[in-house]
């Protein structure tokens, strides 16, 4: 395979560009890093010079990196789907970037997308492929568990420590459940060994998944200790999460299946203090661990935090973000589960850094809407927030005021990505 990537930034066609690891097209780059099932590296060569790559750009100008791990179906071939949304993701992110930075310190950042490739899609077939959920979902945990987590500890490592340099990771569906695994360790350890002033270090620059397709399970062990104690005014979100309502396979295939493949299991009520009836704040309820394993994370209504919602058309779209406090009928369980009422857990800490958020087919309309201008609007803005505050490290004045980051306040981060929805409509392409 060529290293030439340099030749995508005249012929992005040709042959040289398509087989490079690290594609440097004229407004962004775009680098490779496969796995196989067994979460290796097919090429530990190959990985080294896009980690080399992007440390020369991060020790010089500065980066904006965003890490994505595709899901099922999918993996790094040029023509996927996947692949073709996340460039051109890239290419309107950096018209986003370019208006709202531009003549900043911010401005010379290079964005650099790294997309995560493994091989999501086993089966080619149209009816048999939909048979591979589950033999995926095992795929996906190996690889949570194996080379994905150091190529992150790396590229966090890269960019860590210099203001200048930003990195958020992105997981969909089964890349979300990659993501879960080879972070949940790591958070756990953040919430619960903070510093002095009650400040958890955030991996990078926060993490944010897409409709996550791993059990809620998984995601119990940073939920419960990052439940311990209250944090710092300005902490930053550890871990964000947004699913839909819409999407079929984690409402329904995904519980049916763990249904069936965890059907010789014993599975225990936990007596948990915090875990209650949102009406009835003061009976704790047992959580079940049927529950737990039957539901992704990102659809469990007990961890929800906010609601996500548009109306309108074109121009006149305005997103609105609830807290699930506020609107607790629209946090309730959804899909095939047998969790009823308004489950919820807490009460949560103050500044609590995990975000749970639950929208609808106003804004993702099936598992796979993630490319859509309105995820976008949501991604870019929790992106615009963490490149906001790297400028603000460069201000000492500013670094004196803590100010908490922009999803802390709802009405706040409505506003703003209704302000990314007009602007990236206004951008041309």
């Amino acid at each position: 395979m060529s290293d030439d990537g340099g030749a995508c930034r005249t012929d992005p066609d040709s042959p040289a560009c398509r087989s490079s690891a690290y594609q440097e097209f004229e407004r962004f780059d775009l680098a490779f890093a496969e796995f196989s099932e067994r979460g290796n590296a097919f090429d530990d060569a190959r990985v080294e010079a896009v980690l080399a790559k992007i440390a020369a750009k991060a020790r010089a100008d500065g980066v904006v990196l965003i890490v994505f791990v595709h899901g099922w179906k999918h993996n790094a071939s040029e023509d996927d789907p996947n692949v073709l949304s996340f460039k051109d993701s890239l290419e309107t992110m950096t018209g986003v970037l370019g208006s709202s930075f531009a003549g900043t310190a911010l401005g010379s950042r290079r964005l650099v997308g790294v997309y995560v490739g493994w091989r999501g899609a086993s089966i080619e077939l149209p009816l048999l492929k939909e048979l591979t959920f589950w033999d995926r979902k095992a795929v996906a945990e190996e690889l949570g568990s194996g080379g994905v987590t150091r190529l992150l500890l790396d590229l966090d490592r890269i960019t860590a420590g210099e203001a200048r340099n930003v990195m958020v990771v992105v997981g969909h569906s089964f890349g979300g459940a990659i993501v879960v695994r080879a972070l949940s360790d790591l958070i756990t350890e953040r919430v619960t060994n903070r510093a002095g002033d009650e400040r958890a270090r955030v991996f990078g620059d926060g993490v944010l998944v897409l409709n996550p397709a791993i059990e809620a399970n998984q995601a119990l062990p940073f939920v419960e200790a990052a439940l311990q104690r209250p944090y710092a005014r300005d902490q930053l979100p550890l871990f964000i999460s947004i699913s839909s309502d819409a999407d079929a396979a984690t409402h329904y295939a995904f519980p049916a299946g763990q249904t069936i493949g965890l059907a010789m299991w014993r599975q225990a009520d936990l007596q948990r203090s915090y875990y209650h009836d949102r009406r009835a704040p003061e009976q704790p309820l047992p959580l079940r661990e049927r529950h737990l394993d039957a539901t992704t994370a990102g659809n469990f209504a007990p961890f929800l935090t906010h609601r996500l919602h548009a109306a309108g058309e074109g121009d006149a779209l305005r997103f609105t973000l609830d807290t699930c406090e506020a609107a607790g009928e629209r946090c309730r369980p959804m899909g095939w589960t047998t969790l009823s009422g308004q489950p919820t857990i807490g009460p949560l800490p103050a500044h609590y850094p995990l975000y749970f958020i639950k929208t609808d087919k106003s804004v993702m309309t099936d598992h796979n809407d993630i490319f859509n201008q309105k995820v976008r609007s949501f991604v870019f803005t929790v992106i615009d927030d963490v490149v906001r505050r790297s400028l603000r490290e460069t201000d000492k004045a500013a670094l004196a005021v803590a100010e908490p980051p922009l999803i802390a306040s709802p009405e706040r981060f409505a506003a703003r990505m209704n302000t990314l929805w007009s602007q990236m409509n206004l951008t041309p392409r």
